[in-house]
């Protein structure tokens, strides 16, 4: 250890360039990964906000809840189990009517009953009070502006919505998901223009702009909570939340893409980085030849070297990781970026465990060197 930092000590600039070579590629990779992850989380976050085992589809649905319709009498043949019925539409909609295109969003309308297990936690606001009501995610108001009281107004439609309250972040295929009661996100409700038009025209007498009893009450699928022994049949599609997961259009294609670029990236980061250590070690050949002079073992000079290595490596992912880190507070809510520790903690052994390979093969060469032959 004392030889190690003496030699830092002595040789600052040479080795604060080595650090910063370290420090730039963990951020890199740590960076790339932040934003793989975030990315395909924000496909799936509401499915995992579900806290579901299984989810039933309409048979031959191809486990995609956009391709299912049940008629509402399904949920009947699963009341023995604790069940969330569910339904899932997409629609464009204007930000308190602003027809601009910086106001106009896509989201994803996800209907669930206030009282089933998947209905979000609200963490500013309150619960709706009726089907003209909805919540909204925290990140829909930190990247759209979006406050208690807006309204959403969806383009296919003309349906009018208002957010009276936040719930953590949720989104589905990389947009929003707003919350609303179960039959309003019918994909069944949402194309009947002719009866919502009725129905705005007959308000006194409905006492709301919802559905009326002429548009068909339809549920895309149940989520079942806690072990079941429910299993596929010739009508229904009983499906592992896991088996659904990989199902959502493009996560799979995306995971893999970004995975397998992340790894290249890891090998080839880190073996260059291997190499870089294993010259500058190499470099320092005669000054390992004149300490051998001097009597010192090597032994010590490996465990020096090894030593120098790790306080090299280590420093400059640590460095790397706190950028990582600081990054992900001034980056701008619409990039979707989330730090995840479990791969930053495997990315850190594997830049370190590879640059003390490095230093440890060419402290093998070193160890053979003759120091009379050095000398000459």
């Amino acid at each position: 250890m004392y030889l190690a930092l003496k030699e830092m000590k002595k040789e600052k600039g040479r080795f604060v360039l080595i650090i910063g070579i370290v420090i730039l590629i963990s951020y890199l990779v740590f960076f790339l990964t932040g934003l793989a992850y975030g990315l395909a989380k924000d496909n799936i976050l509401a499915v995992e906000l579900w806290k579901a085992d299984k989810i039933v589809l309409k048979e031959g649905s191809n486990k995609n809840i956009s391709s299912s319709m049940m008629e509402k009498e399904a949920i009947d043949d699963f009341k023995d189990y604790e069940i969330s019925p569910v339904n899932l539409s997409r629609s464009s909609a204007y930000i308190n009517g602003d027809q601009s295109e910086s106001k106009t969003v896509d989201i994803v309308l996800m209907g669930l009953n206030q009282d089933s297990k998947a209905y979000p936690e609200v963490i500013e606001g309150e619960k709706p009070a009726n089907k003209d009501e909805v919540l909204a995610p925290v990140s829909f108001k930190e990247e759209e502006g979006l406050s208690l009281g807006d309204e959403l107004e969806l383009s296919m439609n003309e349906r009018v919505f208002k957010v009276v309250g936040f719930t953590e972040d949720s989104k589905y295929n990389v947009s929003p998901v707003i919350y609303t009661d179960l039959y309003e996100a019918s994909p069944a409700f949402l194309s009947y223009k002719e009866q919502v038009d009725e129905a705005k025209e007959n308000m006194e007498a409905d006492g709301a702009s919802g559905a009326t009893v002429s548009i068909p009450e339809r549920i895309a699928g149940i989520l079942v909570h806690g072990d079941s022994d429910l299993s596929s049949d010739e009508n229904y599609d009983v499906i592992h939340i896991g088996d659904f997961i990989k199902k959502v259009p493009g996560f799979l294609a995306q995971v893999l893409t970004f995975g397998l670029m992340i790894i290249f990236l890891i090998m080839i980061s880190t073996i260059v980085l291997g190499v870089f250590m294993y010259i500058i070690t190499m470099q320092k050949k005669q000054t390992f030849g004149i300490m051998k002079v001097q009597g010192i073992s090597n032994f010590y000079i490996s465990k020096s070297v090894i030593m120098q290595t790790f306080i090299v490596s280590l420093t400059g992912v640590v460095i790397g990781l706190l950028l990582t880190i600081g990054s992900e507070y001034v980056l701008p809510a619409s990039v979707p970026f989330r730090s995840s520790y479990v791969f930053y903690g495997i990315i850190s052994v594997l830049i370190i465990f590879i640059s003390m390979l490095g230093a440890i093969f060419s402290v093998r060469s070193v160890s053979k060197v003759d120091p009379l032959e050095v000398l000459d």
